[in-house]
């Protein structure tokens, strides 16, 4: 062999050797590059947005997937009428049944919190919630823990604000469409009963009480069921319910004085020691089977779910609306 062919072999060798490096050294660097992306977007903040609710502002995750609902029994029940199902939730019932009746529908995979507040507050930590849903009628002290948790919006617990609590909720999850529909048929069934109301007599009173601890409460009228009956269709406001200014016990004397044309009674087993012996007690006394509206089959027991908390929700005032359409026509 010549001195050039010599050359050339050499350096023929030397170039697939550096190509051979070569290759090994790039899928080193090509996992190095992956491993540094996957890194930052690891580290990388879940995205986040400005939503305005009751006049504030709040920071919350551009799309939550883990919402927690902190004793906010209102939000609760919108999540019922939106088919949200949230990560937790605080408990309506017990162990072995936390999400009775129409909760169980969207709750059927949410954690549920049975414990006391300051149990609870400390489960948070490990829930890991991206976004709390509180009520406004936590204190301060527990409002700020779980804003250290998690963005926490405290949900109106007032009646009125019914429609921004469900827009709330709508918005946050992505159901503004569902939250229209729902609001537009509560709106047009509220006409139709309003009508209804309307082609009775003037005088008709109506009286809505829950049996809570074995005992006849009634309320204000514009809390519980009340707000819907009297103000939003029409209902005169009995005198007894004028003089009403918080819940209050309701005696056997005091419903035979006002000896109501309808009653629209709600009896949850929960409140009353899981036994239905106070429910059958009263509608066997002498009293309660003298008033008008039970011998004129106008008493009615749950005609409005139990569970419903009353008309501060879409859900409530959609139920309560329903009830008096199907019985009072």
């Amino acid at each position: 062999m010549n001195r050039q062919s010599l050359i050339l072999l050499y350096a023929l060798a030397g170039l697939l050797l550096f190509s051979a490096c070569g290759q090994q050294s790039s899928p080193d660097n090509s996992t190095e590059a992956n491993e540094g992306s996957q890194k930052v977007a690891q580290e990388e903040p879940a995205a986040l947005r400005t939503i305005t609710y009751l006049g504030t502002d709040y920071e919350v995750p551009a799309a939550p997937q883990k919402i927690l609902f902190m004793s906010a029994f209102e939000s609760m029940e919108d999540a019922v009428v939106l088919g949200v199902e949230p990560y937790a939730s605080s408990a309506i019932g017990d162990d072995d049944d936390p999400f009775p009746g129409f909760y169980g529908t969207v709750m059927r995979s949410t954690i549920p919190l049975l414990g006391t507040t300051e149990e609870t507050l400390e489960y948070l930590l490990d829930l890991s919630p991206d976004l709390i849903i509180g009520t406004d009628m936590e204190t301060a002290t527990v409002h700020e823990r779980l804003s250290k948790i998690a963005p926490t919006i405290p949900v109106s617990h007032f009646g009125p604000d019914w429609q921004n609590n469900l827009e709330l909720l709508a918005e946050l999850t992505g159901k503004q469409e569902q939250a229209r529909t729902v609001i537009a048929d509560y709106e047009k069934s509220r006409e139709e009963a309003r009508q209804l109301v309307a082609s009775l007599d003037q005088n008709t009173e109506v009286l809505a009480i829950r049996v809570r601890g074995q005992q006849m409460m009634i309320y204000p009228e514009d809390v519980f069921l009340n707000d819907v009956l009297y103000e939003q269709l029409g209902f005169k406001v009995p005198g007894l319910i004028q003089k009403t200014g918080q819940q209050e016990v309701l005696s056997l004397e005091g419903l035979s004085q006002m000896n109501p044309d309808y009653i629209l009674l709600q009896y949850d087993l929960y409140e009353n020691g899981g036994s239905m012996a106070a429910l059958d007690e009263l509608q066997n006394s002498p009293v309660w089977q003298g008033l008008d509206a039970a011998k004129n089959s106008r008493a009615y027991v749950n005609a409005v779910d139990p569970l419903v908390s009353g008309g501060g929700t879409a859900n409530g005032k959609i139920a309560i609306t329903r009830a008096v359409l199907e019985k009072f026509r």
